[in-house]
């Protein structure tokens, strides 16, 4: 029986997922067939997990698998601590700016208002400044050069492939805003306000707890979080249909935020780095979203 070509680039992906997802990869067995379902679910944009897309405004602009970077940019061999990993890594790489400039073009940098999201294929959502990610320091990995293939990393032990960003410099790390997403899929230049415009809290004054606590949540949440049904889709929306505030109380969310490993396995990091003042002012702008009518 002649299997079209179609069906068998999504068998092929699907299998991708469930090695992602921890499913298995016999061939035909359940693990593809509850592959194929994932596949089926997910996102349309992350239609083809071997190519990095681009995008300018949620429309794509360009897209290119690995041969064609390889042979657009020369790639280095890179040897840094890897906080993801807790040790030093080994990889193959091509430095971020320079794909940046063959993939959103090359005044990408130019608009300092701009930001750069990078999305995982599980729907992950990883936001920086344009004027940080144009720093030195950041390449895209698409080779661990420690083991064959990828060493799982994270929590609930992902496969990183095909592409990962990592960055060299001593305090670029995510504390500090800089992205370190794996399983890239998509980089996107957006407007903050244009392209989530459910997630600024509109009337907040800019000097306000609330705004402090947006400008918090957008560096450091939104990459798995939404509000309103906009951001990041690893976690739950904390804001649509109702809000977390309306049902946990304020010295959960805090010490959940703070901690989640304590409560649950969760591919949620702890945060123990943040302030007290830090998640009030997360708990303030939480507050202030809650009063959008979409938030009940």
């Amino acid at each position: 029986m002649r299997i079209p070509l179609c069906a068998l680039g999504l068998h092929r992906r699907a299998v991708i997922t469930a090695r992602r997802r921890g499913l298995g990869t016999r061939p035909y067995g359940l693990a593809s067939f509850l592959a194929c379902l994932l596949m089926l679910a997910a996102p349309l944009v992350l239609a083809d997990a071997e190519r990095l897309e681009f995008a300018v405004g949620s429309k794509v602009v360009a897209s290119y698998d690995l041969d064609e970077l390889s042979a657009l940019i020369e790639s280095q061999d890179l040897s840094l601590f890897d906080p993801e990993y807790g040790k030093r890594k080994r990889y193959r790489a091509f430095p971020l700016g320079e794909v940046l400039r063959l993939g959103l073009g090359p005044n990408w940098a130019d608009d300092g208002q701009a930001d750069i999201v990078f999305q995982a294929n599980d729907g992950y959502r990883a936001m920086s400044p344009v004027f940080q990610v144009a720093r030195d320091g950041g390449f895209l990995v698409f080779r661990d050069l420690d083991v064959e293939g990828w060493e799982p990393v994270g929590r609930m032990q992902a496969d990183p492939a095909p592409f990962c960003v990592v960055w060299t410099g001593a305090n670029q790390t995510t504390q500090y805003g800089y992205p370190w997403p794996w399983g890239l899929a998509m980089i996107e230049l957006v407007h903050f306000d244009e392209r989530y415009p459910q997630i600024p809290p509109e009337g907040a004054v800019p000097d306000s707890a609330a705004s402090s606590g947006f400008a918090l949540f957008k560096r450091r949440c939104v990459r798995c979080h939404a509000i309103n049904g906009q951001g990041g889709t690893v976690g739950p929306d904390l804001n649509a249909p109702m809000s977390i505030l309306s049902y946990r109380s304020i010295d959960l969310v805090k010490a959940f935020i703070r901690n989640p490993s304590l409560y649950r396995h969760t591919h949620m990091p702890d945060h123990t780095d943040l302030s007290e003042q830090e998640l009030d002012a997360l708990i303030a702008y939480f507050w202030h979203k809650r009063q959008d009518p979409r938030s009940e």
